[in-house]
């Protein structure tokens, strides 16, 4: 079930209504079962057996919290938080990585059942895998206690908002929040609306419309001239961060109508004015997750200059080929890898460039270079292989444009996108929303209504439904 679709739509109505039902007389375990269980039956409408191997996550990460936290030599509680997400990584592996290495094994002329690399990926495995790691490290280092109840723990990596594409939740945000009955307040849950009507738009109306281009233009990179190929990444820069940011807004709001909060995920990353700044603002739950459970378990920047950019780039390789089993994420994210350690260099050889005032035409360029920075790295990103990367480095400087209408409407979204987004730093829009009469807010909702539904049948997978 798609969160854009009427699936879902039906979906979330009947699971709201019985949770709001339930409020008055049932006890507060009973609603949070009643949500395990309606979590269960969301990812059961993609593939059911694999409800069986989130369930089997959820004893992993159980397991191994009770584990480590009854042991009292330290020694102890690191082999044991290491074997759960030992196993954890490993059932990912199995999973994601199976067939990718099996692949490159026969390139390197290891002859091997070609049905071997051949496995579905379990919806959503990226990122509740990811739960189950935080969950256990985090009670590991004391930061949260190790939970008795297993079927708040198996709430926790199932909660249905956030179960397929995120945002990565820590078990220190999530967890205490089980402690007590959620009931949403009247502004949250009107914040909540605005969210998932926004995310709705985004999805539907912005990245499903820019996505009909860019697909257009990387199925056929050899026949495209530079205008083109151009603004297929600028549109696709905009269609990622439309598809993604609405999901997350989605997950959010849809979140907060049950009465519990989820992390911001994304804070206008392309007004970034560098690489440090645009990770604090893109996919912040998976920058964060990186910085604080891979790159400074590593050891950071505490044991010389030299390792802490081999550090910050094995975190970043890493954080690319978590999207997926292929070189060109690999190869994306070792170029922000590098990106981030140039940044880094360069801060630490002029460490006054920015005190003082710093002249407002200085910030716009600097946030349209690493705007333009990011799209290179969309291109790494969106390519299927390195052939396409060079089809596209060719087709650059091929003269010529090819009018189509798609090509119309994408030069025309991005440009609106563009804009929409600059001036979304400089003013508190949803706030400002929020505050308009109901009968504004009202006809704004109707608005978008329409517009998805005039622009539902185009509509495709959540990008990040891969991963």
């Amino acid at each position: 079930m798609l969160f854009n679709s009427t699936e879902f739509l039906l979906f979330f109505i009947a699971t709201f209504a019985i949770y709001c039902a339930l409020a008055p007389t049932a006890p507060w375990r009973f609603r949070k079962l009643f949500l395990l269980v309606a979590s269960l039956l969301f990812y059961m409408s993609w593939s059911p057996p694999f409800a069986l191997l989130l369930l089997g996550m959820a004893v992993v990460c159980f397991v191994t919290g009770l584990a480590v936290a009854a042991a009292s030599d330290a020694v102890v509680k690191r082999r044991r938080v290491t074997v759960g997400v030992g196993a954890s990584l490993a059932i990912l592996a199995y999973f994601k990585y199976r067939g990718f290495l099996l692949q490159n094994l026969a390139f390197l002329g290891v002859r091997l059942d070609p049905q071997l690399a051949e496995i579905l990926l379990p919806l959503g495995i990226s990122f509740y895998t990811f739960h189950a790691i935080s969950y256990m490290v985090d009670v590991y280092r004391g930061r949260v206690a190790a939970h008795r109840n297993f079927f708040d723990v198996a709430l926790y990596l199932a909660f249905f908002p956030q179960l397929v594409a995120g945002p990565i939740t820590r078990a220190s945000q999530f967890l205490p929040q089980l402690a007590s009955p959620r009931r949403p307040s009247a502004p949250a849950a009107e914040r909540a609306l605005m969210l998932v009507a926004l995310g709705l738009f985004k999805k539907v109306v912005c990245a499903d419309v820019l996505g009909e281009y860019v697909d257009q233009v990387f199925n056929a990179l050899g026949a495209q001239p530079g205008v083109n190929l151009a603004l297929a990444a600028y549109a696709y820069a905009f269609q990622i961060y439309f598809d993604f940011s609405g999901y997350s807004d989605m997950a959010i709001g849809l979140a907060a109508l049950l009465g519990f909060e989820l992390p911001i995920n994304f804070r206008l990353p392309y007004v970034a004015e560098n690489p440090a700044e645009f990770w604090r603002r893109w996919h912040i739950s998976l920058s964060t997750w990186l910085r604080d459970y891979l790159y400074i378990s590593l050891g950071g920047n505490r044991r010389g200059r030299g390792r802490t950019y081999a550090n910050l780039m094995l975190t970043m390789v890493l954080g690319g080929l978590w999207h997926g089993p292929a070189w060109n994420f690999a190869a994306w994210g070792t170029y922000h890898g590098g990106l981030l350690a140039a940044h880094r260099w360069w801060r630490e050889r002029h460490p006054d460039s920015r005190a003082g005032h710093v002249r407002r035409w200085r910030v716009l360029v600097h946030r349209l270079a690493m705007f333009h920075l990011a799209c290179i790295g969309w291109v790494l990103f969106r390519a299927k292989s390195a052939g396409d990367i060079a089809a596209y480095c060719r087709g650059l400087v091929r003269s010529g444009v090819v009018m189509t209408p798609a090509f119309t409407r994408a030069a025309i979204w991005t440009v609106l996108a563009f804009a929409v987004h600059q001036l979304c730093a400089e003013r508190d829009l949803a706030r400002r929303f929020l505050a308009l009469p109901p009968l504004v807010q009202a006809t704004s909702y109707a608005t978008i209504a329409v517009l998805v539904f005039v622009f539902s049948p185009a509509t495709q997978r959540f990008i990040y439904f891969q991963f």
